[in-house]
């Protein structure tokens, strides 16, 4: 039996892996992205359609209908083209399509981070304390019950990306929370305040699996964020594959509560208060770091891929541990942000990286996406810095 084509949707750094991933045994793989995305310049990627503006969903429906490969399995790398797979699943495998593997009911839920946080308090699982702004009645209740410095998080963060450049606002004062509460509800944004579970930003630990249509884990994965950019709430720059029993643990218990199929990835913070892990978020993909699963000896994608196009799928057992994925650029924009608190020194984190790195997009077999990643480095740079500014500067300047 040949492999039937592939389509990935959607992604950076998480899409070029999956791409790789894929190619490398032999799938014609095709990418729908934004132009920016370093997967068009991939030797694996057979063909590459750009979709960006404020209605992707709709775009990549038009794209499926009219212009996908016969017969290709779809693995979505991003909220949007997820979202749009649990929605439109049915009318997909009804045109031919094999949309990737999902309790769609519970993959909508992964997507609202209140529902998140819910179904974790209901099974046990650590989870913080928030409060859902539906009304000024909650936001009064958030102001009583949330201490300040806080977080006004988006209860999609898809839909959030559309208007801000963050995943977050950090707030520090209530004239801030009233403030970026107005903004947000002009643009019809649903919003939570959050309160920031303190610890350090090494306390970060994630699970990843892969649930078959039998409820089995074919994949038992734990990882450390050892540092992110903007600190505090920013992207990983410094990943370390590490077995963690705590996480996996609330990890499993969490993705069985949930009913979640096909892949999951479970993120907590240690919580330095009561040393219990908290869920930050479940994605019901693959992430960013998954350039650090396969090189640990997972491959995500190949599961998804296989399982939607009906080949046999068996466990992956074990990784290897000490696998690092390290990000150099924004790495060095967290040191100096952390050298100039006082949470790290040079010595240290010169030591943290005496060892062998793995790379999100440089790769000595598939070179062109690092050298379209050199052309926007300028660019990429401005940008992280300006979240940052987003960030650290008051909600009505950002928002404004």
């Amino acid at each position: 039996m040949g492999y039937p084509p592939a389509v990935v949707f959607g992604g950076l750094t998480n899409a070029l892996s999956v791409v790789r991933g894929l190619g490398e045994i032999g799938v014609e793989v095709h990418a729908v992205g934004p132009e920016y995305s370093p997967v068009r310049a991939s030797r694996y990627c057979r063909g590459f359609t750009v979709v960006s503006g404020e209605d992707p969903q709709r775009q990549l429906l038009s794209w499926l209908r009219s212009q996908a490969p016969a017969g290709a399995v779809l693995i979505p790398c991003d909220d949007d083209s997820l979202e749009l797979l649990a929605r439109r699943r049915t009318e997909l495998c009804g045109i031919g399509l094999r949309p990737a593997r999902a309790n769609d009911e519970a993959l909508v839920d992964m997507l609202d981070k209140e529902r998140t946080y819910e179904i974790a308090r209901a099974c046990g699982v650590g989870a913080p304390r928030t409060v859902l702004l539906r009304a000024q009645a909650d936001l009064d209740r958030a102001v009583a019950e949330i201490s300040m410095p806080c977080a006004l998080k988006p209860v999609h963060i898809h839909e959030f990306a559309r208007h801000f450049r963050r995943k977050v606002f950090r707030i520090q004062s209530e004239a801030e929370l009233r403030a970026a509460y107005v903004r947000t509800s002009q643009l019809g944004l649903a919003m939570l305040v959050t309160e920031i579970v303190p610890g350090p930003e090494e306390t970060y630990w994630s699970y990843y699996t892969y649930v078959d249509e039998h409820a089995r884990k074919l994949v038992d994965f734990t990882k450390q964020k050892m540092r992110q950019y903007p600190v505090g709430f920013g992207g990983a720059t410094y990943h370390l594959a590490r077995w963690s029993p705590a996480a996996a643990e609330a990890g499993r218990r969490f993705v069985d509560a949930a009913g979640v199929r096909g892949i999951a990835c479970v993120e907590f913070k240690l919580d330095a208060r009561d040393q219990q892990l908290k869920i930050m978020e479940c994605n019901a993909r693959v992430t960013a770091a998954d350039a650090l699963v396969r090189a640990a000896g997972l491959n995500l994608g190949e599961l998804a891929y296989r399982d939607a196009a009906g080949l046999p799928v068996a466990p992956q057992d074990g990784f290897r541990e000490g696998v690092r994925l390290w990000y150099p650029v924004q790495d060095a924009l967290a040191f100096t942000a952390m050298r100039r608190s006082g949470d790290l020194t040079l010595w240290s984190w010169l030591r943290s990286l005496s060892h062998r790195q793995r790379f999100p997009i440089f790769s000595v077999a598939d070179p062109l996406p690092s050298v379209l990643g050199l052309l926007r480095l300028p660019g990429r740079v401005r940008a992280r810095i300006g979240r940052t500014s987003e960030t650290t500067s008051s909600p009505d300047a950002a928002l404004s």
